[in-house]
C-alpha cells in the first residue's frame, strides 16, 4: 500500500490556508470598534476583553494549523525521499527479472 503523498501535501496546504484565512478574520477589530462606540459603558471594558480573547485565539490556533500543515506537508516529503531511495537500493541489488 502507496500513501498518495501528493494528496498528503494538498492537505498539509489546505491546513496552511486555513490557517491564512484564520489570521485575515477581522472580529476582534469589530470588538474594538464596538468597545470605541459604547465609550465610557461598562460594556467597553468586556468587548475589548473579548477582542483580546479573541486575538489571543487566532495567534494559538494559527500557530497550531502553521505547525500541522508543515509538519504534513514534510512528512510527504520525507516518505517520498525514502520511497526513492529504497528503489534504487533495490535497483543496485541487480536481481535479474
Amino acid at each position: 500500500m502507496k500513501l498518495d503523498t501528493e494528496k498528503a501535501r494538498q492537505s498539509g496546504r489546505e491546513v496552511l490556508a486555513a490557517k491564512d484565512e484564520l489570521s485575515g478574520d477581522g472580529t476582534p477589530d469589530s470588538l474594538r470598534a464596538a468597545a470605541e462606540g459604547v465609550k465610557g459603558l461598562a460594556l467597553q471594558d468586556a468587548l475589548a476583553a473579548c477582542a483580546e480573547g479573541y486575538e489571543g485565539f487566532k495567534t494559538r490556533f494559527g500557530n497550531e494549523l502553521d505547525y500541522i500543515g508543515h509538519t504534513v506537508i514534510a512528512a510527504a516529503e520525507i516518505i517520498d525521499m525514502t520511497d526513492e531511495a529504497a528503489q534504487a537500493s533495490i535497483a543496485r541489488l541487480d536481481i535479474p527479472g
